[in-house]
C-alpha cells in the first residue's frame, strides 16, 4: 500500500504540467490487491487453534463509463476482489472468494492538461463464496451470500496517448456480507488498483 500511496503522489506531483479527459465514453482493465480480515477472523473464531488465513489477496477488475462536460459521469465494473485461504496447521482447507458488480456515480477534477482526479460513490452487488477444501461435513459445507455494499474511491487518472491513460484508484467497499460455516458476518475491503483505459 505505501507503493500505491508513493505512485499517487508522483502522479499528483509531477504531472501537473503535463488536457484531462472531457465529455466522452471509456473502459478500462486493471489489476489490483484487496485486503478484508473476513478469513483471518473465521481462522480463529470458527476453525480455532492452528488456523491462519490471507489477510489479503490479489485480483482485477474491468469497466466502462461516460462522462458529462459538467465532469459528472457514470461508471459500470466487475470486480473480482480476490480469493483467501484458510490453512490448518499448514494444511489449506477453506477458502473464500468475492466478486462484486459495480455502478457508480463518478466525478472528475482536471489537473492541468493531462491528469484528472477521480471520486466515486456507487452500489456494489456483491457474492461471497465460501468453499470448504478438507475437513468438510455440517456446517463446514461449501456455501455463498449475496448482498448488496456500499462503495466510494478517489483516483488519479493520467492521459498518456490522445485516447489512452493510466488509473490509479483507492476504493473501499462498505458491509460486505459472508455466510460460511453457520457464521455469519459482515467486512470491509480495501483496494488498490492501477489500470489502463482507452478513452472515446
Amino acid at each position: 500500500m505505501k507503493k500505491t500511496a508513493l505512485l499517487f503522489a508522483l502522479l499528483a506531483g509531477a504531472l501537473l504540467a503535463a488536457p484531462a479527459r472531457a465529455q466522452g465514453a471509456y473502459a478500462g482493465a486493471g489489476v489490483l490487491q484487496a485486503s478484508t480480515n473476513n478469513a483471518e477472523d473465521f481462522a480463529a473464531f470458527v476453525v480455532g487453534p492452528g488456523a491462519s488465513a490471507d489477510g489479503s489477496a490479489n485480483g482485477f477488475k474491468v469497466y466502462a463509463g461516460y462522462q458529462w462536460p459538467a465532469r459528472f459521469g457514470i461508471e459500470a465494473g466487475y470486480y473480482d476482489l480476490g480469493t483467501y485461504e484458510v490453512s490448518t496447521f499448514g494444511v489449506k482447507t477453506d477458502e473464500f472468494a468475492t466478486t462484486a458488480f459495480v455502478i457508480s456515480g463518478t466525478y472528475a477534477m482536471p489537473i492541468g492538461t493531462r491528469v484528472d482526479i477521480n471520486f466515486k460513490l456507487g452500489i456494489a452487488f456483491t457474492n461471497a463464496d465460501y468453499t470448504c477444501v478438507s475437513g468438510c461435513g455440517y456446517p463446514f459445507i461449501s456455501s455463498g451470500r449475496s448482498s448488496s455494499a456500499g462503495l466510494f474511491g478517489a483516483g488519479v487518472g493520467w492521459r498518456l496517448a490522445p485516447h489512452f491513460a493510466l488509473r490509479a484508484d483507492f476504493e473501499y467497499f462498505t458491509e460486505v456480507e459472508h455466510l460460511a460455516a453457520g457464521s455469519f458476518g459482515i467486512y470491509d475491503y480495501t483496494t488498490w488498483s492501477l489500470s489502463g483505459e482507452v478513452r472515446y
